[in-house]
């Protein structure tokens, strides 16, 4: 399995990282220990609320399992993203992010925690609620698309950073290469040996180690993979290209959003680069045609938010239909048009994006 080391990346390694994440949906980096894995440990110690020796006990993979209290677990299923950290994050991936989601970025605004090695049932997008007691702190992850298992609409070209916290070769991240190519999968959360996954290549584990990370599209189909005696500490947390369905702040990656987003699209790159940017220029107001966009590929999603955004939702429905496999997928367009469609967008954050992403823009500030 490559990997891909941030502090030795340069020119030609940065281009490296974008085709693998073209072609395979995800990249495993290195390098990262100090200025991303370590930025987790004191937001989890308190979190948790213990000493730095204890927390150092509970990050032992051979130490002594746990499943913490109900209030503990609800903490770590949503970890509030400081702005420091958020800062401190987009510092140190900028030059990953910007090639990959655009010049603009949303840090998804809480961070799930995980501690999977103790006794308890596989979750879905369920485990996250207060009713099943947020056991998905400690449950294996069912296998689930990011941006179908969201509960609304975000962006199919948001990428997870998913880090892990402990060396720990258990409940490993399992990832379906190439999958983000295949479309609209599952609503559902589907379980290691669903008989459709035999339609899909070889999936890939990756076990957490502290010094490295991996970044994966949202329509990379993932979950946990096997698990075991030791106990595994990771986090992740989402990053998003312009998203008008978010209330969040985005920030800027690049100077000159508008002249960065023309000079990607005129290297051409492969749809998974390309999408986000198109998205950005959907968003900015910016009139596009209609693209030629192949079933199942993520360019439906830009120009179902064109027809949107031009006031046609009806126009709408057809593109998002198109996205949606039907072939290798276990859910028709129905479930997606009734969980998507028509919801709103927040006009403060189209704003905001139409301000920077003005050809010429005025001296950046906070509105």
């Amino acid at each position: 399995m490559r990997l891909f080391d941030l502090t030795q990346l340069g020119v030609t390694g940065a281009e490296d990282v974008c085709r693998h994440y073209e072609e395979h949906g995800y990249c495993v980096l290195g390098g990262l220990q100090q200025h991303v894995t370590n930025l987790f440990y004191p937001v989890l110690q308190e979190t948790l609320g213990v000493s730095r020796p204890d927390f150092e006990e509970i990050l032992d993979p051979r130490g002594r399992a746990q499943i913490f209290p109900p209030d503990v677990r609800r903490k770590l299923a949503r970890v509030g993203t400081a702005p420091k950290l958020a800062q401190d994050l987009l510092g140190a991936l900028q030059p990953v992010l910007s090639h990959l989601i655009g010049p603009l970025a949303h840090v998804s605004s809480t961070f799930h925690a995980q501690f999977k090695g103790v006794p308890a049932a596989p979750v879905d997008h369920g485990g996250y609620k207060s009713t099943h007691e947020y056991m998905e702190v400690h449950g294996a992850y069912l296998l689930h698309q990011d941006f179908t298992g969201a509960s609304f609409p975000t962006s199919p070209s948001c990428m997870t950073l998913w880090v892990g916290l402990n060396d720990c070769p258990d409940w490993p991240l399992r990832l379906y290469p190439g999958s983000h190519r295949l479309g609209l999968l599952c609503n559902r959360w589907l379980p290691l040996d669903h008989a459709g996954l035999a339609a899909l290549a070889e999936p890939v584990d990756i076990q957490a180690q502290p010094g490295t990370a991996v970044i994966f599209n949202a329509l990379t189909l993932h979950g946990t993979g096997a698990p075991g005696r030791l106990s595994r500490w990771s986090c992740d947390i989402r990053f998003f290209p312009c998203c008008g369905f978010l209330p969040t702040y985005p920030h800027e990656l690049t100077e000159n959003p508008w002249g960065f987003i023309q000079e990607a699209l005129d290297r051409n790159p492969g749809p998974a680069r390309r999408a986000p940017l198109m998205e950005d220029l959907v968003l900015s107001g910016a009139g596009i045609e209609t693209l030629d966009a192949p079933r199942f590929s993520v360019l439906n999603w830009v120009n179902y938010l064109a027809e949107l955004l031009r006031g046609e939702p009806d126009r709408a429905v057809p593109h998002l239909t198109r996205f949606t496999n039907t072939q290798a997928g276990v859910d028709g367009p129905e479930v997606y048009i009734s969980k998507f469609h028509e919801r709103a967008m927040h006009p403060e954050t189209l704003r905001r994006i139409q301000e920077l992403l003005a050809p010429n823009p005025a001296p950046a500030g906070r509105a």
